[in-house]
């Protein structure tokens, strides 16, 4: 198949987030054999005009996608986070291409949907990586909730390569990466003091500590336990693509219990606290037992590359999509 795929790339930022959900989706396409054509919509915005600013090259962007779309005629649009892609746009492509299926995926939590509710009443697939029921927290219609699939945040075969757990000389005893945000500093605050002689990896709390590129997967892969925790922990199925990033790569990871993540990660591929006494106990057991955390997380890593690799999830899509067996 032909496709076009709106999303960020974040091409701006010189190669630092490589291992962006846009890349590994993209990439999983292309590995199962289909074109597929990368429409950065924000660069294009941002060059779209001498004012260099994204808010200026709204209109000229969407007239680009509609040019790209008539130039190439693929079977299938994918947006990613395209918010400045407007629904009137989508409705001229699907004049121009009647056949075309338009389809869009979000790997944020629900509450930020609010703002483009509307386009999932004209598209044809949303995919997200929350049960989709939860998007009856911010009142959308039944219908439109059944159009919608649960998207597991996934790997890379040829990004996500490491294997902490075969690390014989690791920096950090205990990994977060992650903001320093109301809804995370009480418990970043807890980590600080309950474990006052491990060696603590704590980044992305503030600009000076931020990661990206090979040194995030160079700390992650010298870590033996990474800790998934979200903003909000009481939504059924999500989590950040940390989780993957972490189990991907062989870290151990620990996750509170998140409702229903266990139907996606079991507890032999992953560890769950339920509160803070409950984290340091089983943090100080698995550091204390190498063998049980090694054992934990090399299922993890196999549990995420056997089933949530690019090319399964890519081809689920296309399968969803197109109504294929």
């Amino acid at each position: 198949m032909k496709i076009v795929h709106c999303a960020n790339f974040s091409e701006s930022k010189n190669g630092s987030v490589y291992y962006s959900i846009d890349r590994k989706m993209s990439n999983g396409f292309i590995r199962n054999g289909h074109f597929v054509y990368n429409f950065s919509y924000r660069n294009i915005a941002k060059f779209a005009t001498i004012f260099k600013s994204k808010k200026f090259g709204i209109t000229p962007l969407n007239k680009a996608l509609i040019k790209t779309i008539s130039n190439i005629k693929p079977d299938l649009l994918l947006l990613g986070h395209s918010e400045l892609i407007k629904d009137e746009t989508i409705l001229k492509i699907k004049e121009i291409q009647p056949n075309i299926k338009i389809a869009m995926w979000w790997v944020d939590w629900v509450f930020n949907l609010k703002n483009i509710s509307s386009r999932l009443e004209i598209i044809d697939n949303f995919f997200i990586t929350s049960d989709p029921n939860e998007l009856k927290r911010i009142n959308i219609k039944e219908n439109i909730i059944n159009k919608c699939e649960y998207l597991p945040n996934f790997c890379d075969s040829s990004i996500d390569t490491f294997k902490a757990y075969e690390q014989k000389n690791y920096k950090y005893d205990l990994l977060f990466i992650g903001r320093y945000d109301k809804e995370r500093e009480n418990f970043i605050n807890f980590i600080k003091k309950a474990f006052p002689d491990l060696n603590l990896g704590l980044f992305g709390l503030d600009k000076m500590s931020i990661i990206s590129g090979s040194d995030y997967f160079d700390t992650i892969s010298s870590s033996k336990i990474g800790i998934n925790y979200s903003r909000n922990n009481k939504i059924s199925m999500y989590s950040s693509d940390r989780i993957i990033h972490l189990m991907a790569n062989g870290v151990l990871v620990f996750s509170p219990k998140i409702p229903n993540l266990n139907k996606i990660f079991t507890d032999n591929e992953i560890v769950y606290f339920s509160d803070n006494k409950d984290f340091k106990q089983k943090v100080n057991y698995y550091l204390s037992h190498p063998k049980e955390r090694i054992k934990i997380a090399k299922k993890g890593w196999e549990k995420a590359h056997t089933c949530f690799n690019e090319k399964i999830i890519a081809n689920n899509i296309i399968k969803t999509i197109f109504q294929k067996a």
